[in-house]
């Protein structure tokens, strides 16, 4: 099978991608980072220099592929202000765009990677038949999700991955621990809420599954077993790397310093089944609650 991962040098392409090679298949990797794509060239993966914001330098060049699979995602960090969160929804808009146009030029289906967003209300456990509710952050995803929406209601070949908060070692988790270490994270207000997590290894693997199997026209939300609160993955967190608990922050101090849209996807209540993921993809998950997860997450960004 020849797979083309859109975005494959960051956190989760860093644990697909060897996945992907390990069952034999012809893996190719667009990414913007040169450096990046030289170390996975000598692993075997055929590297692909373009940047999804300007795919009219690089998508005539593209080869045949049986799938294509969107896990690029615009990365900010630090105080969320309004112009910062346009920029991340344009770009969110057009690497959208740039992964449908690659998909309908190579005539393949395309895999995209849309962020757990529900609200879920007490006893109430959301699976994929509830619509997407975009608040905070999350609704830099908006036109995104219409556009994969509307090319799937056309006939396109679609699969659509719904992660919850990935940890391990990078990515965003990799600031979050940063930050913790340095005593610049803490919980905001009471932290009761629920936001679902899932261990990058087994993210990758589920998305490894989806890639085996292509069931096309599904979603899948991939989260692991165990509903957790902000206050108790952060104060695990916390006891796995040898520190007390962290600092309770106030709200309103919090969005001075963060930005109400980060507060208000840190606010984010929800819990989740991955029954489905478990039932037609038949994951094994190797870190079924953050318990299991964090320790080894830690333990890897500390070797």
């Amino acid at each position: 099978m020849k797979v083309l991962i859109l975005g494959g040098t960051g956190l989760l392409g860093s644990f697909l991608v060897p996945k992907m090679l390990a069952r034999g298949y012809d893996v190719s990797v667009l990414s913007r980072n040169l450096t990046a794509l030289s170390k996975l060239e000598d692993q075997g993966v055929n590297g692909i220099l373009g940047d999804l914001l300007e795919p009219e330098a690089f998508i005539s060049s593209l080869t045949l592929q049986d799938v294509v699979v969107s896990i690029a995602m615009p990365l900010e960090f630090g105080r969320m202000s309004r112009k910062r969160f346009e920029l991340i929804r344009e770009r969110t808009t057009k690497f959208t765009c740039s992964a449908l146009d690659i998909g309908r030029k190579l005539e393949c289906p395309i895999i995209f990677t849309l962020g757990t967003s529900y609200r879920t209300g007490s006893e109430e456990v959301a699976d994929e038949t509830w619509p997407i509710e975009r608040f905070g952050l999350t609704k830099a995803g908006i036109d995104a999700e219409r556009l994969i929406r509307d090319a799937g209601a056309d006939g396109h070949p679609i699969i659509q991955m719904i992660p919850g908060q990935i940890y391990g070692p990078g990515g965003m988790f990799l600031e979050m621990y940063k930050r913790l270490k340095s005593g610049r994270f803490g919980i905001v207000g009471k932290g009761d809420n629920h936001i679902p997590r899932i261990h990058v290894e087994d993210c990758a693997e589920a998305f490894a599954l989806a890639i085996d199997k292509l069931p096309i026209n599904e979603s899948f939300i991939v989260a692991d077993d165990t509903p957790c609160t902000m206050r108790e993955f952060t104060e695990f967190m916390a006891s796995c790397a040898g520190m007390s608990k962290p600092r309770t922050i106030p709200k309103i101090l919090a969005r001075l310093v963060m930005g109400k849209l980060l507060v208000d996807t840190m606010e984010m209540d929800c819990v989740v089944s991955n029954d489905k993921m478990k039932q037609v993809l038949g994951i094994e998950l190797k870190y079924p609650s953050y318990r299991e997860g964090l320790p080894a997450a830690i333990k890897a960004l500390e070797s």
